[in-house]
């Protein structure tokens, strides 16, 4: 099954969270467009009532308001004259609630509908005058002819917020997603050019392996001790050199490692790779101590997999040692998993170091230069293995206080 691209997985889901984001902006404007419309509706209908209040004030004692609201005849400057208190008293109370926008109005005893109007649509606003007057159906009928324009106005401010809110994450998202896939390809350009590099050196170093050891089968040749002493350093090196090309190989792929998976003793890898060391150890005067209290400890994994982590742990153990090299490797359970710890009496790693050790090409140094020869591969080649297991590895040092690797597996089973 092809495995999933968690870079492209993530680009799409914050893709599409990006899309939820907007329409929640975008209906939150709306809401609060809306919100900001029943103010304004609720606030000059509340005006409209207090008009009222004024208007039921003056009808008992002004004859012409009277006659002019309940539609009897009366003269053209009485009517002018009533027309323009009313609308005084409208306006007076329009102003009190901070709405100066200009209206319209009308006293009508007509059935008017009032139906729901869209966002910012037009709308009139209507105040029954019953209980004031002898007759009833008399109401003001309110208008205001440029009440879309002053809404969007209140609401200016909000909308260019939210709208240049959602421009710059877009913009954000797709220059992000443009600088993600130029890095990514890099990447790959990168990881080509190594995986070519590294197969153009693998030719001329078998044809060097091949050579050494066609030279150390001749009899008469390894009489000269120099030969002897010149043809080892050349298969010795040869072999470094292999094993560096073959690490830069391992850490520079993409895919999943296709090794084949058996049913493995840990504590018995564990053993068989410390002693490899043994000569190293012993011409140091270092040794290994062993604590595989682990009851469980069987692991479907790939064999070499097993040999290169511990390999690669216990020769950065012995290679950081400024003394005499103790190393102690201890198994336990927990849980469902097994715990390997690799203790040693190096040098330490310095705090601010710590963080970036499991980079890629990462290198600790001492003073101004490197004193241990190597390409910053190990500890991220490890890494890597032991997270395609989903597995995790922790480290514990500091300054001249040795290092403390931790490995945590998952059992397969309990049975196990």
């Amino acid at each position: 099954m092809r495995k999933i691209d968690r870079q492209g997985f993530l680009a799409i889901s914050t893709f599409v969270a990006l899309i939820v984001l907007m329409f929640i902006q975008v209906n939150w404007l709306f809401n609060a467009a809306r919100f900001e419309e029943q103010i304004f509706n609720q606030t000059v209908e509340n005006a409209l009532i207090e008009a009222r209040g004024e208007i039921g004030n003056r009808v008992p004692v002004c004859s012409n308001m009277k006659n002019y609201l309940c539609g009897q005849p009366c003269q053209a400057m009485a009517k002018k004259k009533t027309v323009a208190e009313i609308d005084s008293i409208i306006n007076s109370k329009l102003k009190k609630y901070h709405i100066e926008l200009g209206y319209e109005f009308e006293i009508t005893d007509s059935a008017y509908e009032q139906k729901d109007s869209k966002l910012f649509g037009s709308k009139c606003y209507l105040q029954s005058l019953n209980g004031l007057l002898e007759k009833d159906g008399i109401q003001i009928k309110l208008e205001f002819p440029a009440r879309k324009q002053f809404l969007l106005a209140q609401m200016k401010g909000s909308f260019l917020l939210a709208i240049f809110s959602v421009l710059f994450v877009m913009v954000s998202f797709i220059v992000t997603f443009r600088m993600f896939k130029r890095e990514r390809q890099t990447v790959r350009q990168t990881s080509d050019f190594i995986n070519n590099m590294v197969h153009e050196f693998q030719t001329p170093l078998s044809n060097i392996r091949l050579a050494a050891s066609l030279i150390r089968k001749k009899e008469a040749v390894l009489n000269d001790e120099k030969v002897v002493e010149y043809t080892s350093v050349i298969l010795k090196e040869n072999q470094k050199l292999e094993n560096h090309v073959a690490n830069i190989l391992k850490v520079s792929c993409r895919g999943e490692n296709d090794c084949a998976l058996e049913q493995v003793d840990i504590h018995q890898i564990i053993s068989e790779t410390g002693n490899e060391f043994k000569t190293r150890l012993d011409a140091q005067n270092g040794r290994i101590d062993y604590n595989l209290d682990a009851k469980y400890h069987t692991l479907k994994i790939a064999p070499d997999h097993v040999v290169l982590i511990f390999s690669n742990l216990i020769d950065n153990a012995v290679k950081y040692s400024s003394l005499a090299p103790q190393i102690t490797i201890s198994t336990v359970n927990r849980k469902n998993t097994i715990e390997i710890t690799v203790k040693d009496n190096g040098i330490g790693i310095d705090t601010k170091d710590l963080p970036m050790i499991f980079d890629k090409y990462y290198r600790v140094s001492t003073g101004n230069v490197h004193n241990v020869k190597g390409f910053g591969l190990g500890l991220t080649y490890v890494k890597k293995l032991i997270e395609q297991y989903k597995g995790k590895i922790e480290v514990l040092s500091s300054k001249n206080s040795g290092t403390l690797f931790t490995i945590t597996l998952p059992l397969e089973n309990e049975e196990n």
